[in-house]
């Protein structure tokens, strides 16, 4: 299987939420080319992978050049709560991997969920910790997190001081969004950090651990009850980073895709 990967030049190792975005495609061998500078021969591969809807913008003609193409297009829809499936951009695209339901709450027939990974290796576990962190953005777009933040002070860390500040971290709360319910990859970095998950019920999580594991919360005042007497368990510190390592890791979805692609070729 020869498989060419169009990248935007933008999204590079060192970009926040490179991996989250891309460090799963890094396990499948390919070929890199950038958007920006596309020199490939599209007759000498099989399959070619392709960045999320948002990097088009500006690219019509390149992507209209490969749908029309014998190679099969596979792309990868990181933010597809913000297009619409059924939309002509889709059209012509042999298999979509979609993170999500799109903003009609839909999903496309030619196509499979990629669940959320992370790389164990990057994100290594301190189990215990101490206080609760609340790192992410805070706006209108997340009322409930403009709640959580009179009662709790949020940190907007990246990079090595988020990681940091997740390992030492009893607990870290999780939301989703009025706009997307459904749960974020942090759960997974939270988990391979060795950290509780403090969380509101978000669509997706029992995909990912089972809700004995979980600390859930429905209402601010019962958040308050948490932050006030939560005690980190260890043995679900524990749990935790073991599901992540074992069933959530980059190289798991990179099998899951790779049999996808292989049914995609063989379905010629």
């Amino acid at each position: 299987m020869r498989i060419l990967r169009v990248q935007p030049k933008r999204d590079k190792p060192d970009r926040y939420n490179y991996d989250i975005n891309y460090g799963v495609l890094d396990e499948i061998r390919s070929d890199i080319v950038t958007l920006e500078h596309f020199d490939k021969n599209l007759n000498e591969y099989d399959i070619v992978f392709l960045p999320m809807h948002s990097r088009w913008r500006g690219y019509e003609k390149l992507l209209n050049k490969i749908k029309h193409h014998k190679i099969k297009s596979v792309m990868f829809d990181n933010d597809s709560c913000y297009s619409d499936f059924s939309s002509s951009f889709y059209r012509g695209i042999d298999f979509i991997f979609y993170r999500y339901y799109d903003s009609r709450s839909q999903v496309p027939d030619n196509g499979a969920q990629l669940l959320w990974s992370v790389d164990p290796d990057k994100l290594k576990p301190v189990y215990g910790g101490n206080g609760i962190a609340f790192n992410c953005t805070v706006n209108r777009s997340y009322p409930i997190r403009e709640r959580i933040a009179r009662i709790i002070k949020p940190t907007k860390l990246i990079g090595s001081d988020y990681i940091k500040k997740i390992q030492s971290s009893s607990a870290a709360i999780h939301t989703n969004s009025k706009i997307l319910k459904y749960v974020r990859a942090k759960i997974l970095e939270f988990a391979a950090c060795g950290t509780h998950i403090i969380s509101n019920r978000s669509e997706g999580m029992e995909l990912y651990f089972p809700d004995n594991l979980i600390t859930y919360f429905t209402t601010i005042d019962e958040l308050k009850n948490i932050l006030k007497s939560f005690q980190p368990d260890i043995s679900i510190q524990k749990q935790l980073r073991e599901i992540t390592e074992t069933c959530h890791a980059h190289k798991h979805r990179a099998e899951f895709i790779i049999n996808q692609m292989d049914e995609l070729l063989c379905g010629e």
